[in-house]
């Protein structure tokens, strides 16, 4: 076959580890979870990703008994760590056991069981049995076998050397999906596939850009995020403030049961949105809101005006803005001027 124009578009492989054990061991992955022909009574993860966390709630909310094991000390790595471990501490309580600083030495097949042989950050040594094990690892993209090296086209583990415009090595060659290495996402992978038909088809330039890129954990609550986080913030050593609302406070979300979670919001020096996480029911959609408002650079003033129907979950996207203007309009300036034109009296004004 012959084209002027091509796409690597082969997605991505469950990545399996090399440890002492695994090649004689049973083990599923992603690939084999949703086709299990019965519920295992135990199960053992290794990784702590989205795709561990939320199937470590859901198999402990169908009755297995779930551990999971983690190389780092906190779960769900690209979120701050504040939001984690909430995530964390919501699947502790509904009985998944977490091994966290520990580093999987070897596994080994007994039969009716798995034997997973960790150790931990001591150094001492510890095992966890099983029926079953998960390896939930990360990916590897797909691009061993197409002999890319034979067309120039550069690739490393992540994925393919790409510009911009989702271009490899070969300007003629694009890729989109998982073997850019960006963001594992099937929405990603529909944008990314945008990208590379408006270049490649209609030869408009038009680069990707993730700044606001949208992501959810779909645990009970989700947790989603757009943007940079304060982990991000603090890594670019960029200064920042960081605003927080609680669904706690949130009428809708009391009147539905569920008060657990909070808002945050990230602002630049310039006072300018960095990324917002929402931890709370149905942070999915309402993370959306953000979407629309950071991809078109809608002011903060905007969002804390707009009217939100009462009681809604959404409402606390309004909360959390006007939180961040509450305090530029009861600071002390203000509460000067105010007592200086009107001599005005009471708690807000200090008098």
């Amino acid at each position: 076959m012959t084209a002027k124009t091509w796409v690597i578009a082969t997605g991505s492989s469950p990545a399996i580890p090399k440890i002492e054990g695994i090649d004689q061991t049973p083990y599923i992955t992603n690939r084999d979870i949703f086709s299990l022909e019965s519920l295992p009574k135990s199960m053992i993860i290794l990784g702590a990703g989205p795709i561990s966390i939320e199937m470590a709630q859901a198999f402990a909310r169908l009755g297995s008994k779930v551990s999971v094991i983690q190389r780092s000390g906190q779960i769900l790595g690209r979120e701050d760590p504040d939001m984690a471990a909430a995530v964390m501490e919501n699947l502790a309580a509904e009985g998944v056991a977490f091994y966290l600083n520990t580093v999987v030495a070897a596994v080994k097949d007994l039969g009716r069981e798995r034997e997973i042989t960790v150790r931990m950050k001591n150094g001492t040594m510890a095992s966890v049995t099983a029926e079953t094990i998960l390896v939930a690892l990360g990916r590897e993209p797909n691009l061993g076998t197409l002999g890319l090296g034979n067309a120039g086209v550069d690739y490393e583990g992540k994925g393919l050397r790409l510009d911009s415009r989702l271009r490899t090595t070969q300007k003629h060659i694009f890729g989109a999906g998982d073997v850019t290495g960006a963001y594992q996402f099937t929405h990603a992978a529909g944008y990314e596939g945008g990208v590379v038909l408006t270049n490649a088809i209609l030869h408009l330039p038009r680069r990707a850009d993730y700044r606001f890129f949208p992501w959810c954990t779909y645990t009970d609550p989700e947790l989603a995020s757009i943007g940079m986080n304060e982990a991000g913030a603090k890594r670019e050593g960029l200064g920042h403030a960081v605003w927080t609302e609680d669904f706690s406070m949130n009428d809708r979300g009391l009147a539905e049961g569920e008060a657990r979670g909070r808002i945050k919001l990230v602002l630049d020096a310039k006072e300018k949105p960095l990324g917002i996480q929402i931890l709370g029911l149905h942070a999915g959609e309402l993370i959306s809101e953000w979407v629309a408002a950071l991809n078109g650079n809608v002011k903060l003033s905007a969002l804390a005006g707009a009217v939100h129907p009462y009681p809604t979950l959404a409402e606390i996207n309004k909360r959390v803005v006007g939180n961040y203007f509450s305090k530029k309009l009861f600071s002390d300036k203000v509460k000067q001027t105010l007592r200086f034109f009107f001599s005005l009296r009471g708690r807000a004004c200090g008098g």
